[in-house]
């Protein structure tokens, strides 16, 4: 039976000088796969690809009958993937390093195309295009679901965040999404205000339902939010005062966890 490779190649060969998660990735699965093969030399997980990662794949290379250049394209990185799953199980795991703006290559594309898979489900994360560059529009995506689901809003892919990552995007897949966790931001939303908190508002706003009007996702608390925040506050029995205080935050957020 065939395996899924996770993450999938990118298409950039890594070598000597090679840097990012890609490179994380590879000195992850070597040492995973020195059980078998104790004789590869131990890697330091750093994302930096240097002599000792080239060694390593070259040992690993010629233990598996592969091309000895010490570089990983297509055939290295699926026989590395295979070699570590045939020990530790299949799936995607950590690469080691945290993945920032600027990184670019098969993990990010992996996240990028988790983020757009819930983007469908937790629309106050916008959609995006999984390229495998981390920009702006994919930091801003991870900084939007990371606080819906209790992890700091700080924009990188973490050892906290990645599992969690993982878990919502299959329990969207399987028909079963997680209830999200966001936490009151401590002040008053209303018109004027703007921000990824509001965007969270009109996230869980369109979740409501009967007589309270959808809103654009946009991150602005302009008129139409206002006279959606009141027409919620009617339908929920609350202070129909068009801000969103922490119980209006909290039954917002009860509601969209109940359509869900």
């Amino acid at each position: 039976m065939a395996i899924t490779i996770q993450p999938p190649y990118y298409g950039t060969v890594l070598q000597n000088g090679s840097r990012g998660p890609d490179s994380a990735q590879v000195q992850t699965w070597i040492n995973g796969v020195r059980s078998k093969w104790p004789q590869i030399i131990a890697l330091t997980v750093d994302g930096r690809y240097g002599s000792n990662t080239a060694k390593a794949v070259s040992q690993f290379q010629t233990l598996n009958g592969l091309t000895t250049d010490g570089k990983v394209g297509q055939n290295t990185w699926n026989a590395l993937y295979a070699a570590y799953a045939s020990i530790h199980g299949e799936g995607e795991i950590y690469c080691g390093i945290v993945g920032a703006p600027g990184a670019k290559g098969a993990v990010v594309k992996s996240m990028q195309q988790k983020l757009a898979a819930l983007s469908k489900v937790y629309t106050g994360i916008q959609t995006i295009s999984a390229d495998g560059v981390f920009g702006g529009g994919t930091s801003a995506a991870l900084r939007r679901f990371q606080p819906q689901f209790g992890l700091t809003a700080d924009a990188l892919l973490g050892k906290k965040t990645f599992p969690v990552l993982a878990q919502a995007y299959e329990a969207v897949l399987a028909g079963s999404p997680m209830a999200v966790v966001t936490k009151y931001p401590g002040y008053n939303l209303k018109q004027g205000s703007s921000g990824d908190y509001v965007r969270f508002v009109q996230s869980y706003l369109n979740a409501a339902g009967g007589s309270v009007p959808k809103v654009t996702v946009d991150g602005r608390f302009g008129a139409n939010t206002q006279k959606s925040v009141v027409a919620f506050q009617k339908q929920q029995g609350l202070q129909a005062d068009g801000i969103v205080g922490s119980t209006t935050w909290n039954a917002l957020r009860q509601v969209f966890n109940d359509h869900l």
